[in-house]
């Protein structure tokens, strides 16, 4: 498993222990998916599910992740912050 995998289900345990429904990105089929905008495209259909989102350490050096930031502050979703407890 690589490091990112491995970061994304230590958070995916993490949040099920606190009671948290996890949508874990890593887990979505991205098979089809031939480009960055398509894998970020499935990962959003995902995140439109959810109203919570988790960042992981380090979120900030993800430019996917920053896109999923901002859309969750757009639209008013509770943010966990995970640095520190993974």
């Amino acid at each position: 498993m690589g490091l990112v995998r491995a970061k994304f289900e230590a958070a995916e345990q993490y949040l099920a222990s606190k009671g948290y429904e996890v949508v874990n990105p890593c887990k979505l089929d991205h098979s089809q998916n031939k480009e960055w905008s398509d894998h970020m495209k499935t990962d959003l259909r995902a995140m439109m599910d959810c109203d919570v989102i988790g960042l992981l350490p380090c979120w900030m050096d993800s430019p996917g992740a920053r896109v999923e930031f901002n859309l969750a502050v757009t639209l008013n979703f509770a943010v966990i912050s995970l640095e520190g407890m993974l």
